[in-house]
């Protein structure tokens, strides 16, 4: 006789998830009363994954632990979304459950479809993918099995012995989006999901465990994407010190760049003015700009290199620059 979940593969295949039938799941069971499920539970297991290895955990989740004999649940969650099939008949995945939600308490191997997210839960949280696909699967479910959104219940909520997982999900929020996948049209393939989902990753960092927005983690605190460029912006716009020698007037680092640039669109003029045919003519046309856009840059590394006991050398070797640079007469552009 076929066990009570082999119709897994085909209702989450047709939830348009990627799915891995492991040999002999729809014939793999564990000792005990077979599963008579009114709800969805949902696990991590504890296990550090990534893009490049999403789902470590599958072998133990067949096999079991030393203290505890498998299949450990009924499907694992990869880190990049897939789903792989573990068993169809009874696994050892809940323990005795307390009443939660619309559930009642009882023997929770028996009262649940057990899903496995592969991530560590502690130091980790579950990837946009992984949860993506984690809504998707736990819709279909409790859709075939005719249960409400509020069926779902995650480990920490039925436990009896202090569970916490899954670790950094906010539950309600969990419920909500599969009650909100019930109820609207989804025009997005589950590939252009789990990447439009990745994206806000990025862009605003990993979710916190309820839900929120927590940004990347900086030196000045944590930042999205979006405020680090606010931050550069700002930092742009912030007074520096005016790049014309011996000017007092605080100016933006934005316009600092344009007064260069304006003085660098000046030299076609001043070089045709003084004859482009004349080297010389050209060099003194040049001598000028070049003075006040190298000049601070000299008198200030000049001055750092020698130190301040000996000042009056420094100001000694620019001056010397300054009347190669812009011509006798006119070392006071240093």
């Amino acid at each position: 006789m076929a066990l009570p979940l082999v119709w897994l593969a085909d209702v989450l295949r047709a939830a348009g998830l990627r799915v891995v039938e492991t040999p002999g799941w729809r014939e793999r069971t564990a000792s005990g009363p077979q599963p008579r499920p009114v709800g969805v539970l949902e696990h991590h297991t504890a296990t550090p994954t990534s893009y490049t290895r999403p789902a470590p955990t599958v072998q133990m989740c067949i096999d079991g632990r030393p203290d505890l004999d498998g299949p450990l649940c009924h499907a694992v969650i990869a880190y990049d979304g897939t789903v792989h099939l573990i068993a169809a008949g009874r696994a050892n995945h809940a323990g005795k459950a307390r009443a939660s939600g619309p559930n009642p308490a009882g023997d929770g191997n028996t009262l649940y479809v057990g899903f496995e997210w592969d991530y560590h839960g502690v130091n980790q949280s579950p990837s946009p993918e992984q949860y993506d696909a984690a809504v998707r699967a736990t819709r279909a479910v409790l859709a075939k099995l005719g249960r409400p959104a509020d069926a779902a219940r995650g480990h920490r909520e039925t436990s009896v012995t202090g569970k916490i997982d899954p670790g950094h999900v906010d539950l309600d929020q969990f419920r909500r989006d599969v009650a909100a996948a019930n109820h609207q049209e989804d025009d997005l393939t589950p590939e252009q999901a789990a990447q439009l989902s990745r994206i806000e990753n990025e862009l605003l960092g990993p979710r916190g465990d309820r839900g929120q927005i927590q940004g990347w983690g900086t030196d000045n605190g944590p930042r999205t994407v979006v405020a680090m460029l606010v931050d550069i912006y700002n930092g742009l716009l912030s007074e520096q010190p005016s790049r014309y020698p011996g000017s007092k007037v605080k100016v933006s680092a934005v316009n600092a760049i344009r007064d260069n640039n304006g003085l660098v669109y000046q030299l076609p003029a001043m070089i045709n003015a003084a004859g482009q045919s004349d080297p010389a003519k050209v060099a003194a046309a040049l001598r000028p700009v070049l003075a006040e856009v190298v000049g601070p840059v000299v008198r200030e590394s000049v001055k750092a290199a020698l130190g301040e006991d000996n000042a009056a050398q420094a100001d000694a070797i620019v001056d010397q620059i300054a009347d190669r640079l812009a011509g006798p007469g006119r070392a006071s552009a240093l």
